[in-house]
Formats: C-alpha cells, sequence, structure tokens
C-alpha cells in the first residue's frame, strides 16, 4: 500500500484523509490551521453530508513538520489553494520518495504550475467534481458532487499529462476509489477545460450574489450569466486545440449556445434540477463569506489570459473577475444587485 502525504486540510484535503484512512490507506495530512490541527489531533475528522456521517482518526502534522519527512510519500496530494501551489510544491517535493508522484485535485489548471518544477513525469492531473466545506475545526461535510446537476456521479478524472493510461495510472485510479467513484482519461487537458468552465460559471456567480449552488442555477438571470461565463471558457480552450467535453452533461456544446441565444428548455430543467437535501456552497462563496483571498485570477482571470493571448474577448469573464475583485477590496457588495452590475459592464 502507497504512502500518501496530503498537502492541505481544507475541504478536499480533508474529505481525500479521512476516506482514505478509513480505507486502510496510510495517509499523513498536513494543514496550517492550528484550531484544525489540534481538533483533527484530538477528535479525528468528522466526515458528514451525502455520504453519511464518519469520525475518522487521521494522521495530522503541522505544516512546519513537513521539513522533516524525506523521501517517505509515494504520492503527493496538493490541496492548497492555487495561489500557494508554487511555494508549497518547492516546500514538499523532498518528500516523495524517487518514483514517487504529485497528484493535483485542486482548482485550476495547477498542472502547468507544478510540471515545470517536478517535471510532467512526476505527477498526476486529478479533476475533482466533489463539492465539500470545511465547516470548521476537524469537520469536513460533503454536499455531493457538481457533476450530480450536470451529468455523471463520477467524484475524481485522473490522467497523465501526456495522455497515456499506464499501469500507474490505473493504479492511482484503484486506489482513489477509496476517497470516491473515480475513473481515468487520456484527455486530462480536456477534463481539465471542463471543469474550468464549471468553475467559471458556478464559483464567481455564487460568491457575487451570496446565493448557493442550486439557488443560482434555478435563479434566471444568474443562470444566464452562467452559460454565457461557460461558454467563453468552452470557446477559448477549444480554440487552443483542447477536445472539451460538454460542461452540463447530456447536452451537447451546440446545446449550450443554444440556451444561450434563444433558450433550451429541456437543457435548463436538467441544469436547474430539484433542490438538494443538502445545499452545496462553491469554494469562492465560502472564501469570500470567511473574508479570504479567492481563486478568481486561476478560474476566470485565467481564461481571460489565454482568451487574450489569442485574440478572443471574454467580456463576461472579465467582468465577474472585476466585480470579484471588487469585494475583495471592499469596493463592491455581495448581493443580487451583481448581476445587474455585471450586465452593465459587458
Amino acid at each position: 500500500m502507497p504512502r500518501i502525504g496530503i498537502i492541505g486540510g481544507g475541504a478536499i484535503g480533508g474529505l481525500i484523509a479521512g476516506h482514505m484512512t478509513r480505507n486502510g490507506v496510510d495517509v499523513t495530512l498536513f494543514d496550517g490551521w492550528e484550531e484544525n490541527i489540534q481538533a483533527v489531533a484530538k477528535n479525528g475528522i468528522l466526515l458528514d453530508g451525502v455520504q453519511g456521517e464518519h469520525r475518522v482518526e487521521v494522521n495530522i502534522q503541522n505544516m512546519h513538520a513537513i521539513e522533516s519527512f524525506r523521501g517517505e510519500f509515494d504520492i503527493l496530494v496538493m490541496a492548497v489553494k492555487s495561489y500557494d501551489t508554487v511555494a508549497m510544491v518547492e516546500r514538499s517535493q523532498h518528500t516523495l520518495t524517487k518514483a514517487g508522484f504529485i497528484v493535483s485535485p485542486q482548482n485550476g489548471i495547477n498542472e502547468e504550475q507544478i510540471a515545470p518544477i517536478v517535471g510532467a513525469n512526476r505527477m498526476i492531473g486529478c479533476v475533482t467534481t466533489v463539492s465539500a466545506e470545511l465547516v470548521g475545526p476537524g469537520h469536513v461535510r460533503q454536499t455531493g458532487s457538481t457533476s450530480q446537476s450536470i451529468g455523471s456521479g463520477i467524484a475524481f478524472t485522473l490522467g497523465e499529462l501526456d495522455g497515456s493510461l499506464t499501469e500507474r495510472l490505473g493504479e492511482t485510479v484503484e486506489l482513489w476509489q477509496c476517497a470516491g467513484p473515480s475513473r481515468s482519461t487520456g484527455n486530462l487537458w480536456g477534463e481539465r477545460w471542463c471543469k474550468l468552465a464549471i468553475n467559471c460559471m458556478v464559483n464567481p456567480t455564487a460568491a457575487m450574489t451570496g446565493l448557493d449552488n442550486w439557488e443560482i442555477r434555478s435563479n434566471d438571470q444568474s443562470r444566464m450569466i452562467m452559460f454565457n461565463l461557460a461558454a467563453e471558457a468552452v470557446r477559448v480552450g477549444t480554440s487552443l486545440g483542447y477536445h472539451i467535453p460538454s460542461p452540463i452533461g447530456g447536452f451537447s456544446i451546440d446545446d449550450l449556445y443554444t440556451a444561450i441565444v434563444g433558450g433550451h428548455r429541456e437543457l435548463e430543467g436538467k441544469f436547474v434540477g430539484s433542490p438538494p437535501e443538502i445545499r452545496g456552497r462553491p469554494s469562492l462563496l465560502q472564501d469570500i463569506s470567511r473574508g479570504r483571498k479567492t481563486e478568481i485570477d486561476y478560474l476566470n482571470g485565467y481564461v481571460v489570459r489565454r482568451g487574450d493571448e489569442i485574440g478572443i474577448k471574454c467580456a463576461y469573464n472579465q467582468g465577474i473577475s472585476t466585480i470579484i475583485r471588487g469585494i475583495e477590496s471592499g469596493e463592491f457588495s455581495q448581493s443580487l444587485d451583481n448581476l445587474g452590475r455585471l450586465e452593465k459592464l459587458l
């Protein structure tokens, strides 16, 4: 059984650590939040939500202790915010065994940050569609999977950066089943851009309005904004040469464009769905609510930058990035009024 080190004890890091540990995997979790460290050390991680309730004793260490772990982990899971990725990879890469590698289940396309440091052959990409929240110290709630409303029940999609279906990829996917339903892909970059499109439409829309996952989908104005955000991301990624699956499962990219231009009753009905038993709050909404820095520059801001490189204007992604930065700086407030503010920026 491989030894796993997880860098970051937030919602996704805690979720993976908890489920893998309770399934017998040797996991060490590193975190920098002292209250969380103390709570987990004393009482374990409480996992609740859609997969039931479990309390799991997890080996947790302060991030400072990482210096003493050398060549010990077969897999290092990078579960920090995108803006902390480079610093944490540089700080922790020495903990890998000679054949060890990094798995990145983060938001954003962080393979582009990690591979230049450790090498493309020393990482596996991981697209995560799990929706979870760190409710408090030592308490992770899984509210579902973003894919539940848009197609599949897959929680993790893993792939080699060069698209090859290797033996280690198969073994890693098998291991990841401990954390949730997982599959391999030979189209990691396309899957990454699909998840990016989902993040671009869900995360900032919830963050600027204060609405949860289902509320932004059921609001006519926010739903149309979300479709435009996703369409811009897909257009940029496709123009860069990636084969991007539709961000709304069961419907094509053309269906998405149809919904934008004149409406698409079936697609919109699928997208809205029924109110979930446990409401999900996207990570950007959680960050804004807690006064933390967001990942907007690695989501919508990234789409805008890549679009600029090839001459594609992304007005919706640019506008919503401006609003989120304004909320972060205190210029704007989190409000439904931001839906109208965005439309004025177009």
